[in-house]
């Protein structure tokens, strides 16, 4: 008698789909051991402490040595036997608790499930449908037992407790993480993944990516859209749906998409792509530095998690191009408000300066600071959610003092270090200062001058005139030595101001 496919998760996880009629299950079950971290906790703890494990042999060989005493045999007996059982029961015990924990995790379309598959029966809970998860994250903590990894689902509730957590040493198999991390993204907003999460399951580092990348184009060398993508393109193995291109610029075109939903019929939540295309026909070595240039970004870019910085959702290559997907950032950059609203406001220019301050702050406090290079207001987004964010960091790069760099970013707002290939962190504020020149007076700076925006608008405060022109000295020395320096003095003029 055949036995119904749909009564036992051991059968439909253990048997083929040949074997299942070719019926097709549209959930992911990975093998789920929790107990794992009990047996790698005592298999450090005897690494450590070896000479437990003598004293223990010692004692056992003495207490067999009794046995050979009739006088006491019988004790000896009773005592080894006592021991044996200790030593045997309790790392069992502990290892043993697997029967009561739950043996696999299941990802489908309705949520997350845990199952229990055991020889003396399975069992299944419902699972945790995913509008009711906000965010999958990756946290690590110190505990008992060591250095620990748990994957927590947090709840859209006020609750902060995670509505489930995951031991990530109970997922062993890098495969396994690697199919865990797709079958995530394959039911849930990329946006609503912490990138923390998606490096610890992919087994993939980014230093590896170039190589995946050549090794792409080499099995697909032919490209099968030649132009550039247009509304409904979907990529990534139907992933990704193109809304409508956002600009051309340098070296990649920016496309507003959104997230392919299995599970609302509106759609997933909207991303920006990020594609960079190679040049047709292009010869190994100018595939692989152009790889190694987005590579350089996304790296970056993954090192930085900060509220007021675009984040980085995802990385890929489809069809001879490479994309990388980065929060959307509903708005207006600040050259497209003033070119279509005017001039802002000294007081609205205020407040815009210090969120530029946070967010320069936590660049250049990252070890080995981090340069922007480009801090203008083309890269800085208004959004009514959120305030100001950063973006595109295709030109930023880690501090080094001793390393002279190309020149890159727009001359306005390019200070003369950075002219020399020698930018550091105050060539930022210096590019801080010329975007509120042009906050203030609608035009671009001059090219390698401090700037006085006050000369062009009279109703800028003589203060407000003085710090511009300190952040557009052309000395370092007399430029703002750090940002802390600037927050101070913007903070200072808006104390004046609420006084007065």
């Amino acid at each position: 008698m055949k036995r119904p496919l749909d009564t036992s998760l051991a059968y439909k996880y253990f048997m083929s789909y040949r074997l299942l009629d070719g019926q097709r299950y549209d959930e992911t079950v990975v093998p789920y051991r929790p107990a794992r971290r009990y047996k790698k906790f005592i298999r450090n703890f005897l690494i450590r402490h070896r000479y437990l494990q003598i004293l223990l042999t010692v004692v056992m060989c003495g207490l067999a040595c009794l046995l050979f005493v009739p006088k006491f045999s019988t004790i000896a007996g009773l005592l080894i036997g006592l021991l044996m059982l200790l030593s045997i029961c309790v790392p069992e015990a502990v290892v043993l608790n697997s029967w009561w924990r739950p043996t696999h995790v299941g990802i489908g379309p309705k949520g997350v499930k845990m199952y229990w598959i055991h020889w003396f029966g399975d069992k299944v809970v419902p699972p945790i449908p995913w509008t009711k998860i906000a965010l999958a994250t990756m946290v690590r903590v110190r505990s008992s037992i060591g250095q620990e990894e748990w994957i927590e689902f947090k709840s859209k509730s006020e609750d902060p407790a995670p509505i489930l957590v995951l031991s990530l040493d109970g997922i062993a198999s890098g495969e396994h993480r690697k199919r865990l991390l797709a079958a995530i993204k394959q039911f849930m907003p990329i946006n609503q993944i912490d990138i923390s999460l998606q490096d610890s399951l992919n087994p993939v580092r980014l230093s590896s990516h170039t190589q995946m990348w050549l090794d792409v184009l080499a099995t697909s060398p032919k490209r099968l859209i030649e132009n550039e993508l247009g509304p409904g393109n979907i990529i990534c193995n139907g992933r990704y749906k193109v809304i409508e291109q956002l600009g051309i610029g340098g070296q990649a075109i920016a496309y507003l998409a959104e997230q392919v939903s299995t599970t609302d019929p509106k759609g997933g939540p909207r991303v920006v792509l990020k594609e960079f295309v190679l040049p047709a026909e292009a010869s190994l070595r100018v595939s692989k530095r152009a790889f190694e240039a987005i590579e350089k970004e996304s790296e970056l870019l993954s090192k930085i998690s900060h509220p007021r910085i675009a984040a980085l959702l995802d990385l890929f290559v489809d069809d001879q191009r490479a994309y990388m997907v980065l929060e959307h950032v509903p708005g207006k950059n600040l050259r497209k408000i003033v070119q279509e609203s005017g001039t802002i406001g000294e007081i609205e220019v205020l407040e815009l300066a210090l969120q530029m301050c946070d967010v320069l702050k936590h660049l250049h406090s990252l070890q080995p600071p981090v340069i922007h290079r480009d801090f203008t207001p083309d890269n800085l987004i208004l959004s009514p959610d959120t305030g100001l964010k950063l973006i595109d960091f295709n030109v930023a790069q880690q501090y080094d003092s001793n390393v002279t760099r190309t020149v890159v970013g727009k001359h306005s707002f390019i200070p003369p270090e950075q002219f020399r290939g020698k930018a550091c962190p105050q060539s930022d504020i210096y590019a801080f200062g010329a975007t509120l020149h042009f906050l203030l007076t609608g035009d671009d700076p001059e090219p390698i001058t401090v700037a006085h925006p006050k000369d062009i608008l009279p109703s800028v405060s003589a203060k407000m005139d003085q710090i511009i022109a300190k952040c557009t000295a052309q000395d370092l020395q007399d430029r703002y030595q750090n940002i802390q320096e600037l927050e101070a003095d913007f903070n200072a003029l808006k104390a004046q101001r609420v006084s007065a």
